[in-house]
């Protein structure tokens, strides 16, 4: 097949991070993958995982600039037509940029969109919401939901029944040449050969909670747990993201973006992922490749995949008392590393994901 995938921006985010994953293992597998940044990719944020892409896809820079107009929907439009894909699949509130083409459709292309979040996250302005409904309800746009509650949350928003249901997977977590290095450099920030690492991977955000995390953490210190926390990720430059650091214990570590955050992964013990609302991070799949535990709060697709003292531990709720209980339980009962890889092989790899996506391809037309 010839399957073009298209998103605004490649990233350090999942979404994007995804993106290059399924475009990769689809790749692998023998099809024609085109992947098409919308934005202008000079952009060196909006550009992070392009990196991560295979020589076998085919990229295409969009060459956009921020901001959504009819001149832009034209030119998005005739890059697609010139690719004669058999499907394609967006990502993100991106389908108004190709929605031309979805109402006329002449050559019978499949399109499908997954909704990384909640419904009505991914719906952008008012006018929007009518639109896709439209689309998803007369079947010019196949709608994917990556979790049970993203499930739930399209049929509340939309009043449909129609969305398949595809969790997210992800490719195996590798170590890259600079593994040793790594190795070392976490050594050196141990208090002692038993000291646990948490680690946490994300932008700072508001979304992201950071400030519970860090609070959290200051506390499970005061009570002298012998742990250090690693955040890795950027705009913590910010004024909200200096004010973490001006508050975070020092045994806190602010690690920047890296490109190699496997050989972190693969040297901590747990994850930590504090937000207020969330799809099905790409980055607890990964933790769960690595063999590391993941300590998150019960929100979004979360609970679909992390059941509390089993494959993960989940606080109560988003408060503060509950979200440092769980880095306590995670300390004192410890998940082996090959429970966690099992989990991720049986449900989770990148394989077993694209296989569905290949299905939703296969199907019917309108």
């Amino acid at each position: 097949m010839r399957i073009l995938q298209f998103i605004y921006d490649l990233g350090s985010g999942g979404a994007e991070k995804f993106i290059v994953t399924l475009s990769n293992e689809l790749a692998e597998q023998g099809h024609d993958v085109i992947l098409l940044q919308l934005l202008d990719d000079r952009s060196t944020a909006g550009n992070f995982n392009r990196q991560f892409l295979s020589d076998k896809v085919k990229y295409i820079n969009g060459g956009l600039s921020k901001g959504f107009s009819l001149s832009k929907v034209r030119h998005i439009c005739k890059l697609v037509k010139n690719e004669k894909p058999d499907v394609v699949h967006g990502h993100l509130n991106v389908m108004p940029y190709v929605w031309p083409l979805v109402l006329s459709n002449k050559n019978k292309i499949r399109f499908v969109h997954t909704l990384h979040n909640l419904a009505q996250y991914t719906a952008g302005s008012r006018f929007q919401k009518p639109i896709n409904r439209f689309l998803y309800s007369h079947k010019y746009i196949q709608p994917v939901t990556i979790s049970g509650l993203c499930h739930d949350s399209y049929h509340r928003f939309y009043s449909l029944q129609n969305d398949i249901h595809i969790d997210n997977g992800t490719a195996e977590v590798e170590t890259s040449p600079r593994f040793e290095e790594v190795s070392e450099e976490i050594r050196k920030l141990k208090r002692t050969r038993d000291t646990k690492v948490f680690i946490h991977v994300g932008r700072f955000n508001p979304q992201k909670n950071q400030k519970l995390l860090i609070e959290s953490f200051n506390n499970i210190k005061k009570e002298n747990a012998d742990a250090i926390l690693l955040i890795i990720g950027r705009d913590f430059d910010t004024e909200g993201g200096k004010h973490l650091k001006e508050i975070a214990h020092p045994d806190i570590h602010f690690l920047g973006e890296k490109n190699n955050v496997g050989d972190y992964l693969l040297n901590s013990d747990f994850f930590s992922l504090s937000s207020t609302y969330e799809g099905l991070p790409i980055s607890i799949l990964e933790a769960f490749s690595a063999g590391v535990t993941p300590v998150c709060t019960p929100v979004g697709g979360i609970p679909d995949v992390i059941t509390d003292g089993v494959n993960g531990y989940l606080s109560e709720d988003c408060t503060l008392e509950n979200y440092t209980n769980a880095m306590r339980r995670a300390i004192d009962n410890p998940i082996s590393s090959e429970e966690m890889i099992r989990i991720f092989e049986e449900g989770y790899s990148m394989k077993k994901c694209a296989d569905k996506y290949l299905s939703v391809y296969k199907s019917e037309t309108k």
